[in-house]
C-alpha cells in the first residue's frame, strides 16, 4: 500500500478551520487507501485522539525536523499553503508533491492589503510562494472546474503547459484534477439544543439566521447588519447568530471587518437583541446549529476572490438542508439557482436583502432538492482523482531540462542554448 504524508497547514482539532476540516476528512477518507501520515501544527495540543482511534491514520508535528525525516520515507505529500517555502527540502525529496489549490491565497490577500502601504510587497511575497509551488509541484488539485480553468493559466504562464505535459493527455488530467470540499456520508442528527429557548436572547419561537463560519474581509456582513436593523423592526422574531468570531488558530490575527461588524451591530443596538456573536463553534457540533436554524447566509463582496472562491460553508448548510440566500458572483451561486436550494439576490443592498429575509418561505420549501447535491459532494466522491493518481506508476526524478520546473539558475543556461540554436539555425 502507498505512503501518502499529508501536511495540514491549519490547526486540526475540535475548534477549527476550512484547511484544518479539509486535511482532516481528507486524511480520514484516504486512510481506507493508502497508509497515511498526517503532520499538524498543533501536534501538541491536538485534542481529536478518540476519533483518531477509529482510524488507520499517523499523527506528527508539522515541524521542519520532523519532516524531514518523514518524507524520505512516503510516495506522495499533499501541501498546501506556504508549505513548500517553509520547508525548500521537500522540492528535493524523491515523493511526488501534491500541491492543493483550493483556496486561491493570493486572491484573498488583494483585500487583505489594498489599504497597507505595503500591500505591494506582501503580495509580491505570496506569488512568490505560489510560484514556488507551481513549478515544484508534480500534480495539482483545486475546488473546481472554475478554478481548474484559473489554475491551467498560471500553469501556461510558467511552462508547465508544455509539448512534453501534452503528450501525455491532452486534457492535462495527469497535471491537475478536481477536488471539491466535501460532505461527511453521515446524514447529520441533532442530540442537543444549542440555539432556540437555550442561547440568552434567542426564543423557543424565533427564526434563526446563521452564519456559517468565520467573518473574512472578502464576506460584506456589513450590508447584512443593516439589513437586519430593518428586519428587527418589522419582525422582531427574526435573529441573525455569527457562528465564530475568533479563529481557532492563533496565529492568524482578526481581521479589521470582525470589529468593524460588530460596531455597526453595537451601534445600531442590534448586538445581543437580535445579532449575536458566538466566539467558535467546536466542529463536532456544528451540525446542532445548522440543523436548528431557518436560514443559512453568505453575503460576500463582488470582486476577484470571490469569482474563483469555493466556499466551504455552503458545503455544511447542503448537508443539513439548510436553505441558502446568497449574492451572486461566485461557484455556488449557480449552484443554489439552478438546484433550487434557496434564493440569489443580483444586486444587493440592505433593502433587498431585508425583503428576501422576511418574505423567505421556510426550510420545508427547499428541503427535497438537496438530495443530489449532498450525494455529488460526498468526500468520499470527491477523492477520486487524488486516488487515481496515487495509483499510477510516478517517476519523481525531476530533470535538469524539465522546462516546467528549472531553477532560477538554469533559466540563464537554457535561455543561453536557446540563442545558440536560433543562430545556428539562422545560418
Amino acid at each position: 500500500m502507498k505512503k501518502l504524508l499529508i501536511i495540514s497547514s491549519d490547526v486540526i482539532a475540535s475548534k477549527m478551520a476550512g484547511p484544518g476540516i479539509r486535511y482532516w476528512n481528507l486524511a480520514i477518507e484516504l486512510s481506507e487507501h493508502f497508509q497515511i501520515t498526517l503532520a499538524v501544527p498543533n501536534y501538541h495540543t491536538f485534542d481529536l485522539y478518540e476519533e483518531l482511534k477509529s482510524y488507520p491514520i499517523k499523527l506528527i508535528s508539522s515541524e521542519s525536523k520532523i519532516l524531514r525525516k518523514e518524507a524520505t520515507d512516503v510516495d506522495s505529500i499533499l501541501i498546501q499553503g506556504d508549505c513548500l517555502w517553509k520547508n525548500r527540502f521537500l522540492r528535493k525529496v524523491n515523493a511526488s508533491v501534491i500541491v492543493d489549490l483550493y483556496d486561491p491565497f493570493v486572491l484573498e490577500h488583494l483585500e487583505l492589503n489594498e489599504d497597507d502601504f505595503r500591500g505591494n510587497l506582501i503580495y509580491n511575497n505570496m506569488m512568490n510562494i505560489l510560484i514556488d509551488q507551481l513549478k515544484f509541484g508534480d500534480y495539482f488539485i483545486c475546488a473546481s472546474e472554475k478554478q481548474k480553468d484559473f489554475w491551467l493559466g498560471a500553469l501556461t504562464s510558467l511552462k508547465r503547459i508544455n509539448v512534453k505535459e501534452y503528450q501525455k493527455s491532452k486534457s492535462f488530467e495527469h497535471l491537475i484534477g478536481v477536488v471539491p470540499f466535501g460532505i461527511p456520508s453521515i446524514p447529520p442528527i441533532k442530540n442537543k439544543n444549542v440555539l432556540k429557548g437555550v442561547y440568552p436572547g434567542i426564543e423557543l419561537d424565533d427564526k434563526v439566521i446563521l452564519w456559517g463560519g468565520g467573518i473574512w474581509e472578502w464576506f460584506d456582513p456589513i450590508t447584512l447588519i443593516k439589513a437586519m436593523q430593518i428586519v428587527n423592526q418589522k419582525q422582531s422574531n427574526i435573529k441573525l447568530f455569527f457562528m465564530g468570531i475568533n479563529h481557532p488558530n492563533t496565529d492568524i490575527k482578526r481581521m479589521k471587518i470582525v470589529d468593524e461588524t460588530i460596531k455597526l451591530s453595537d451601534h445600531l443596538n442590534l448586538t445581543n437583541n437580535c445579532v449575536f456573536f458566538n466566539d467558535w463553534v467546536e466542529y463536532n457540533d456544528r451540525h446542532n446549529y445548522l440543523l436548528e436554524a431557518d436560514l443559512g447566509i453568505n453575503i460576500h463582496k463582488n470582486h476577484i476572490e470571490t469569482r474563483y472562491s469555493f466556499r466551504t460553508r455552503i458545503l455544511d448548510y447542503i448537508w443539513t438542508k439548510l436553505p441558502i440566500i446568497s449574492n451572486s458572483g461566485d461557484f455556488f451561486a449557480d449552484e443554489i439557482n439552478t438546484k433550487s436550494i434557496g434564493i440569489i439576490i443580483e444586486d444587493i443592498n440592505e433593502i433587498n436583502l431585508a425583503e428576501k429575509i422576511m418574505d423567505y418561505p421556510g426550510k420545508t420549501f427547499y428541503e427535497a432538492n438537496f438530495d443530489d447535491l449532498i450525494n455529488d459532494y460526498q468526500w468520499s466522491n470527491n477523492i477520486r482523482d487524488i486516488v487515481d493518481f496515487l495509483n499510477k506508476d510516478f517517476n519523481p526524478k525531476k530533470t535538469f531540462f524539465d522546462f516546467g520546473r528549472y531553477r532560477q539558475g538554469s533559466y540563464i543556461f537554457l535561455r543561453v542554448i536557446d540563442l545558440i540554436i536560433n543562430k545556428v539555425f539562422k545560418k
